[in-house]
């Protein structure tokens, strides 16, 4: 039988509809948190991968943190009050071809701060700025940023180790062969490590952290070993599937906290903003397959200037 054009464009047509539906199906999803209604709530968006149940969700940023204080912090503790009332928190805006979502806030303060963030298929890339809108120097400015696995039974584990991984002493290191362990003193693991090359490390509420292997306070500890990378990562509970996040160049300590349970990979080294610049970093989660190698090949090739 013999086809008209107009038959085949429409087949043509239909066949690029389909594998554009295909690719669209399985990009990552990226869905902005509904807007706390008081001062305090969480900033960030949920992610969802086809293959993952539930959601992780990236608190966009936790803590916004400087000499002065603390300019931005999204749940209320006596000791890290900020610096001015979030009266009302920011509209996400959302590329509805590309699936790019972003937001931008000012405080009172004279400090912008957002976030530009998109997806593929496997990886999540993140942009994170602050801006300085006042006539002196904002000291030591540091965002953190928390990546919550509560919300996805493929990552959520409470109060163990393992399946959780950093590169140190040059191979992929499970905590669960840190030390000292966490039965020793008698706690859930919540856990940072150090990254290597540095100490005397300030963390958000000018919380010191001495050296690898040290009591931190309010059940946090320092492990021994030290980390050769920017990035953590979680197994997910079949070991099929794997979420890491780095921000490379930026990171001074790593955390694990089980009872969450999250992964931080920084940004956490300090930095001065002059007047009227601003300051840009750059990270990744990546949601791949268990392949730890093809993790670390992503991790070094794929690494932006901050």
């Amino acid at each position: 039988m013999k086809l008209g054009k107009g038959f085949l464009s429409v087949l043509i047509f239909y066949s690029l509809s389909s594998t554009v539906f295909s690719q669209d199906k399985d990009v990552i999803k990226l869905i902005p948190l509904d807007k706390p209604d008081g001062e305090f709530g969480q900033l960030g968006f949920k992610i969802a991968a086809s293959w993952m149940v539930g959601t992780i969700e990236m608190r966009f940023p936790e803590t916004l943190d400087g000499e002065e204080g603390m300019y931005f912090i999204d749940h209320n503790r006596a000791d890290m009050q900020p610096l001015s009332k979030m009266n009302q928190f920011p509209d996400w805006q959302i590329n509805k071809t590309t699936g790019e979502i972003s937001y931008s806030y000012t405080t009172s303060n004279g400090i912008e701060f957002g976030g530009i963030v998109n997806a593929t298929s496997d990886e999540v890339h993140i942009e994170f700025y602050v801006k300085n809108h006042t006539d002196k120097q904002v000291r030591k400015i540091s965002p953190q940023f928390c990546l919550a696995l509560d919300k996805s039974n493929d990552f959520n584990p409470l109060g163990v180790t393992t399946g959780v991984f950093v590169w140190a002493e040059g191979k992929c290191l499970s905590l669960d062969q840190t030390t000292p362990i966490a039965a020793d003193k008698g706690t859930d693991p919540m856990l940072v490590i150090m990254r290597k090359g540095f100490s005397d490390v300030v963390a958000p509420g000018k919380v010191k952290i001495e050296k690898p292997g040290a009591d931190i306070g309010w059940s946090w500890r320092s492990v021994n070993e030290t980390s050769d990378e920017d990035i953590i990562l979680r197994e997910s509970r079949d070991k099929k599937h794997l979420v890491a996040v780095a921000w490379p160049g930026q990171t001074s300590y790593l955390v694990f906290n089980s009872l969450i349970p999250c992964i931080h990979a920084g940004p956490s080294i300090r930095f001065t903003i002059d007047p009227n610049r601003e300051r840009h970093w750059y990270g990744t989660i990546y949601l791949l397959q268990n392949d730890k190698n093809e993790l670390m090949k992503r991790y070094k090739n794929g690494q932006r200037y901050n």
